[in-house]
């Protein structure tokens, strides 16, 4: 459990309390939060002082799959690469060469083939974050196993290929506080909530992302349209029958050429890696992609929350019971100001609005009542077994100040 302030860049900006906590079932957990400053001089320093002062944030979930190493790479990776994908994206719209000696040939390429691919003019974010998505990818599925081959080495085995072999949904949210303006982009089915007061008080929830599986019909439509004549694209509503996600970081089993993973699998299945197995009929790889789907939203005064999250919490709660949850915490403390609202007769049992969310999620049971004796129950069961009532849950919200 976490909370801290971020205080406004200018007097222009948006100020913001951040909220996060986390409830595993898995052991180890297979979430990840990460945050960090963006445009900063050195994310890592600014990150661990929780330092204020620049316009624009990064929160993300990875909800890791088949073991945690890909979400805990993303964790740590993937903030440094946008970050450089920013200033790559930037150089080039000022018509400048990219300093590829700091940020490496291989980004630059990318973002210009995104350009030329599309054929459209990208705005900023959403190129950064799709050429970060793309690329960090690459790096975990098919650098990884470049390096390995070029090593031979069997010690660095696991360590470069258990990322690759495992799997991880990625949901990005860049928040621009000078801007006003919040970009999302998405692989997997996390998913991020617009909390939005209405001028009668009642409050409403905006899908800042939507879900990448089978029950998307835009995903259906894409899978049929990249492996035409596959009838088993989709099976029992999973990729090839295995993956729930259409998007995903690693998952080299949906990805890997096929005589990579004749050549490999054997020997990693041997040291532990369950999941290093091809699925059925495999012809035309890759089956699963990492570019993410990008929503920007510009932010308004009813605007005062966003919730980035696994879907473990979804699985409990609907999207207007998530955004009413935190509503009842956001009135009750002060808006997510500093200080108290002496006036306030409201109450929560918790400071913390990512806490208060998972709680009140893992206390209600599947009619919609909430009891203190659900979440108890459920808490009590240790895993693996607890993975057949519950997920890990990771919540990040972020309440937007603006006086």
């Amino acid at each position: 459990e976490n909370s801290w302030y971020l205080d406004p860049a200018s007097r222009q900006a948006m100020g913001l309390r951040v909220d996060t906590n986390q409830v595993s079932s898995n052991d180890p957990i297979e979430d990840y939060l990460a945050w960090s400053p963006l445009g900063s001089e050195d994310i890592a320093a600014a990150a661990a002082g929780k330092t204020s002062g620049v316009p624009r944030y990064m929160f993300s979930v990875f909800d890791g799959h088949a073991g945690y190493m890909c979400a805990e790479q993303l964790s740590q990776r993937l903030a440094p690469m946008l970050n450089d994908s920013l200033d790559i994206v930037a150089q080039l719209a000022d018509k400048k060469k990219p300093n590829v000696v700091a940020t490496g040939k291989e980004l630059v390429s990318t973002v210009k083939q995104l350009e030329s691919e599309s054929g459209i003019e990208w705005d900023q974010i959403p190129l950064a974050l799709t050429a970060t998505f793309v690329r960090m990818d690459h790096e975990l599925v098919h650098g990884s196993l470049a390096e390995f081959r070029r090593l031979q080495d069997m010690a660095t085995m696991d360590k470069l290929l258990g990322p690759a072999v495992s799997g991880s949904c990625g949901l990005v949210a860049v928040v621009d506080t000078e801007a006003n303006q919040v970009v999302v982009g998405n692989t997997g089915d996390s998913r991020a909530l617009l909390g939005v007061r209405l001028k009668d008080g009642r409050w409403k929830a905006v899908r800042l992302s939507e879900d990448q599986t089978a029950k998307n019909q835009n995903e259906l439509t894409r899978m049929s349209r990249e492996h035409p004549g596959e009838s088993s694209v989709i099976s029992k509503g999973r990729v090839l029958g295995g993956l729930m996600p259409t998007r995903a970081f690693g998952d080299c089993r949906y990805k890997w050429p096929l005589e990579a993973q004749q050549d490999l699998f054997p020997i990693l299945y041997s040291r532990g890696h369950r999941y290093a197995t091809t699925p059925p009929n495999y012809v035309t790889p890759p089956y699963v992609t990492a570019k993410p789907v990008i929503v920007k939203h510009q932010l308004n005064e009813n605007d005062k929350f966003i919730v980035i999250a696994s879907d473990g919490l979804y699985d409990q709660l609907s999207d207007d019971e998530v955004v009413d949850t935190v509503a009842q915490w956001y009135e009750a403390n002060n808006e997510g100001k500093r200080g108290t609202n002496p006036e306030s007769t409201l109450m929560t049992e918790d400071k913390n609005a990512a806490t208060h969310l998972i709680r009140t999620a893992l206390s209600t049971d599947r009619l919609g009542r909430r009891s203190d004796s659900v979440i108890r129950r459920l808490l009590a069961i240790p895993p693996p077994h607890s993975r057949r009532f519950r997920d890990d849950v990771s919540v990040t919200v972020v309440t937007l100040n603006r006086d």
